[in-house]
């Protein structure tokens, strides 16, 4: 949901999404200088962590009466959006959070991750295939490999599918939460770009999870759950990625007043030259038009998660090419932004080459296919019923 005015509980206040952007715009210079300690060490810097957490951003998608802020997928990429212009990893990380956080689960889950209080990092892993569960008295065991668990080293749950075998014989896919103490972690995130999210691989070694913390499909999904785990994932991912062109564009403009040289000619300075003002609309173009086609698709879900309403599958897929037209757009206005620094933006010690290779990584997520985007709007379009991409 989106809130435009204050509410109250326990834990305070609860701010608007006006007042957590504010909150990720403070944080980003502090971002911004422990970004390559981040990506060093491939998990958040501690003080990014702290700053972040102290922040409130941990519990933006929590929901209010666990102690949260009840924020939708529109607040959290905003959010993720402004934290991306310090750090692209620091945001992915935050956003992953969220969108786990703000998924349906069952009272006993939400009690289980929020017991503690409100400010639970979350990771998680949606491939089913990576895990397996057997039936065990009051629960089951579970065990498995699951990748790219962003976040993993400072989280305290982690929200994972596995398979299991049905009575006829068939496969069943549940859903698991597991604290990170059962759970080990295998350190083989080593990446060229997103190295700070922490995408490492967590590990079950037939672990106990009690029924209550164990969801099983029966029927058909909710409009709630069929928008929040399939399409409002891909439409998340855009946050961090808008925010690590958006701190391209700060850090050019940043060049730009300092009267950089274009080198090989005659002007005086890059901002007095023609192509430096053609190339900067070009960019800053590409970054309103990626704004507003996020923008479009996160009012849309939370216009439907608020009133309950489903969207349909054209609405659907019209959010997932949203999303990847906002990404194509924000790798052409990188591409606008380096031709403008030119080579020196590829400096190990220029922060503008690892916010193009976070863009770069990142938005080569299976969830950002934009091909597969665009098959699966044009079949919603004609009629076919059936989406090809699985996260619609």
């Amino acid at each position: 949901m989106t809130m435009t005015t204050a509410t109250h509980h326990e834990y305070g206040t609860v701010p608007t999404r006006e007042e957590l952007v504010e909150r990720a715009a403070a944080l980003v210079p502090l971002l911004r200088k422990h970004a390559a300690e981040t990506e060093e060490r491939r998990s958040l810097s501690e003080a990014s962590l702290a700053a972040i957490t102290e922040a409130g951003l941990a519990r933006l998608c929590v929901p209010v009466e666990y102690g949260g802020y009840g924020h939708g997928i529109g607040t959290l990429t905003a959010v993720a959006a402004e934290l991306g212009r310090g750090c692209a990893s620091s945001a992915w990380v935050v956003g992953v959070s969220g969108q786990i956080a703000v998924s349906p689960k069952s009272p006993a889950i939400n009690a289980a991750l929020y017991g503690a209080g409100p400010d639970a990092w979350l990771c998680g892993s949606l491939n089913p295939t990576a895990g397996q569960v057997e039936p065990v008295d009051g629960g089951v065991r579970l065990t498995g490999r699951w990748g790219y668990a962003s976040g993993c080293a400072h989280s305290r749950w982690a929200m994972v599918l596995a398979t299991g075998t049905a009575t006829d014989g068939g496969r069943t896919v549940h859903g698991l939460t597991v604290p990170m103490s059962d759970l080990t972690i295998d350190e083989d995130w080593w990446v060229a770009g997103m190295g700070g999210s922490g995408s490492h691989t967590i590990v079950a070694s037939d672990v106990f999870v009690p029924a209550e913390r164990v969801m099983t499909p029966t029927g058909e999904r909710t409009a709630q759950q069929t928008i929040l785990s399939g399409i409002g994932g891909s439409v998340m991912m855009a946050g961090p990625l808008l925010g690590a062109a958006h701190g391209a564009l700060d850090l050019v403009h940043e060049t730009l007043a300092a009267k950089k040289k274009v080198v090989y000619s005659r002007y005086p300075s890059a901002p007095e030259a023609v192509v430096t003002q053609l190339w900067l609309a070009e960019a800053t173009q590409h970054l309103d038009t990626a704004r507003l086609h996020t923008r479009r698709a996160t009012d849309a879900i939370d216009a439907a998660v608020a009133s309950g309403t489903a969207m349909s599958l054209v609405e659907r897929a019209r959010a997932r090419m949203d999303v990847t037209t906002a990404v194509e757009n924000c790798r052409q206005a990188m591409a606008r932004l380096l031709d403008i620094h030119g080579a020196s933006g590829f400096a190990q010690a220029n922060p503008l080459q690892r916010a193009w290779r976070d863009l770069e990584t990142a938005s080569r997520h299976g969830f950002l296919n934009t091909q597969l985007a665009r098959e699966a709007y044009g079949r919603a379009l004609i009629g076919i019923d059936e989406p090809i991409a699985t996260n619609i």
